[in-house]
């Protein structure tokens, strides 16, 4: 596999308190092929502990983009929103900013805080119209993908729609019918190593129809390691089993050939990136 390989979203903070220093996770994700790492925030603690990294590292080789957001569990602290949003602010302009997020519902994980989630994540979505930021968004309704539990999805398919927001869906769970309804606003999905396990099904089934062009690719680590490195924390290197995945899945449902595929994600990264105006 010789394609450029992005992760569009990894937790670089958490990656080094699960045990792999900064520098020997830049190493390692440059040797794999990865060309370029986003750095997702939770909070305004990670937010700016990612934006101090960028702008303190050198990685020839290795862009490093960031956000900053407020993650959906985090959603009781929404009194907070107003000093982060100050930061996205003056961060806006840095070249090294890409976006909002992570934001979003979280139905599993929180239920004691809904209202605050649904009003965190409008906020978060007027801010990155107001901005024309692209937004990271966070869903879940199960721990494993349920037919018919998806109010999350029907939640925030409804701001989505009325606020004209774009962004990704991250770290998707759901199927076909749910991605389609983000990607007929322009949305695109993105894909954890959820997808390289054997009772994700559900998933495949979406990644092998959604229309190619929507497509990323994510690690979300240092959460989520894909096969054949399951059980190890995770970290931007390991972006490339999902990508090769991916590829072969489709290779075998469609027909598509593998290398074409992976180029297709590179190309949908470099558009997500210039989502930002």
């Amino acid at each position: 596999m010789n394609a450029e390989i992005i992760d569009t979203h990894c937790h670089l903070n958490m990656v080094q308190q699960a045990g792999i220093s900064i520098e020997e996770a830049f190493a390692n994700a440059k040797a794999a092929g990865v060309t370029s790492a986003v750095l997702i925030a939770v909070d305004e603690e990670s937010a700016r502990y990612h934006a101090d990294l960028v702008q303190k590292k050198s990685t020839p080789g290795l862009q490093l983009l960031w956000t900053a957001g407020l993650h959906p569990e985090g959603a009781d602290n929404v009194s907070g929103l107003q000093t982060l949003f100050a930061f996205v602010r003056e961060s806006r302009d840095r070249l090294d900013f890409l976006g909002i997020g992570e934001t979003g519902l979280d139905y599993y994980h929180s239920t004691e805080f809904v209202n605050n989630q649904k009003e965190s994540f409008r906020a978060h979505l007027e801010l990155s119209v107001e901005l024309q930021l692209p937004i990271i968004v966070h869903l879940r309704d199960s721990q494993k993908f349920e037919p018919g539990k998806i109010q999350s999805v029907n939640d925030a398919a409804a701001m989505v729609r009325e606020t004209k927001a774009r962004g990704v869906l991250h770290c998707f769970t759901y199927g076909y019918e749910e991605a389609m309804r983000f990607v007929d606003m322009g949305w695109f999905i993105s894909f954890s190593g959820i997808l390289t396990y054997k009772n994700a099904q559900v998933i495949q089934d979406a990644a092998a129809r959604l229309p190619l062009e929507c497509i990323l690719v994510e690690t979300d680590a240092p959460f989520l390691t894909p096969n054949p490195v399951r059980g190890k924390p995770n970290q931007p290197a390991y972006t490339v089993h999902t990508a090769k995945f991916l590829a072969d899945l489709r290779s075998k449902a469609n027909g598509e050939d593998p290398d074409q595929v992976l180029a297709q994600i590179h190309q949908n990264s470099e558009r997500f990136f210039a989502l930002k105006k």
